[in-house]
């Protein structure tokens, strides 16, 4: 073949390369976009999530993440969601924004009360004996 041959050839087939190349891009496009749509629609739960987790709801960045943490911890973990407006830095607007992707588990710590100490009730501060 001459070189003029080759050429016309490589030519014509750019092409259907080129074509190709598209195709996969907008594959990868597509897989990472669903990738971000599951990932924006998977449900947090307030009293396991991770401050990165908790990152990826609306309007909460590292600080409030870090809030809702220190909540969940001092307050032995989260009972309601509507709890969440209690936490510094999430309001109900907020809080309204996010709440379908949010749930809470029963799986916080609680206390147990047949481990709470029994006080005989004749100790007890609050009652005198008659």
């Amino acid at each position: 073949m001459t070189k003029k041959a080759v050429f016309a050839l490589l030519l014509s087939g750019l092409p259907f390369i080129a074509n190709m190349a598209l195709a996969v891009e907008n594959q990868i496009t597509e897989f990472s976009d669903s990738a971000v749509v599951a990932s924006e629609q998977t449900p947090i739960d307030l009293n396991t999530a991770t401050a990165e987790q908790l990152m990826t709801l609306k309007g909460v960045g590292k600080k409030k993440a870090q809030a809702i943490i220190t909540y969940r911890e001092q307050h032995n973990g989260f009972q309601r969601i509507e709890e969440l407006d209690e936490v510094k830095g999430i309001g109900p607007k907020l809080l309204s924004i996010n709440l379908v992707r949010l749930t809470v588990s029963s799986n916080h710590q609680q206390t147990d009360p047949s481990s709470a100490m029994a006080i005989p009730l004749n100790r007890s501060p609050l009652l005198t004996p008659e």
